[in-house]
């Protein structure tokens, strides 16, 4: 444990905690996932990715960390792509990598979205994408291709609830 104090690290606390950098983007399902992961014990900074030059999704996201009282940075997916080598995938799929690499730079641990699936760990640690258990929201689909180094790292705090909860979440 670290006796130094760093005002505005986001991470400002005596206590050891485990750090999980949350993919925002203003939705009330990662208003939701911030505060899951709050009451869970977790240390929370958000981060935006950036796809385009006027992205309209990163004022949003940073109005949501606002309001949640967690620091946000944005990432910038075309910059992350050439430090990351992966020039020929889709703006879409450089979001986790994105993620993954702020995170390393970080030193976080964890990453997390607000998407409505699950990640369960097989007892020899193998990590697997799940159905959420709402099948109406289910969002598993979407994640099924992520490679074993990000799903080991993933957690996804929406998987257990109903869209209706999330938003009743998401309004406190």
């Amino acid at each position: 444990m670290s006796d130094t104090f760093l005002p505005g690290s986001g991470f400002d606390t005596y206590e050891q905690q485990d750090k999980v950098l949350v993919g925002l983007c203003g939705g009330t399902g990662c208003k939701a996932a911030v505060r899951i992961l709050q009451q869970q014990g977790f240390a929370v900074m958000g981060a935006v990715v950036r796809l385009c030059t006027d992205d309209p999704v990163v004022d949003a996201a940073k109005e949501a960390a606002k309001a949640l009282g967690i620091e946000c940075i944005t990432l910038n997916a075309s910059e992350l792509a050439s430090q990351l080598a992966e020039e020929t995938a889709a703006p879409a799929d450089l979001r986790f990598p994105a993620l993954l690499a702020a995170a390393d730079r970080l030193g976080i641990q964890y990453i997390a979205t607000g998407h409505h699936a699950r990640v369960e760990t097989d007892p020899e640690g193998v990590s697997r994408i799940c159905p959420a258990a709402d099948p109406a929201s289910d969002e598993s689909a979407a994640l099924a291709a992520l490679p074993q180094e990000t799903l080991g790292r993933l957690i996804l705090p929406l998987g257990d609830f109903s869209p209706e909860d999330v938003a009743e979440m998401a309004a406190e």
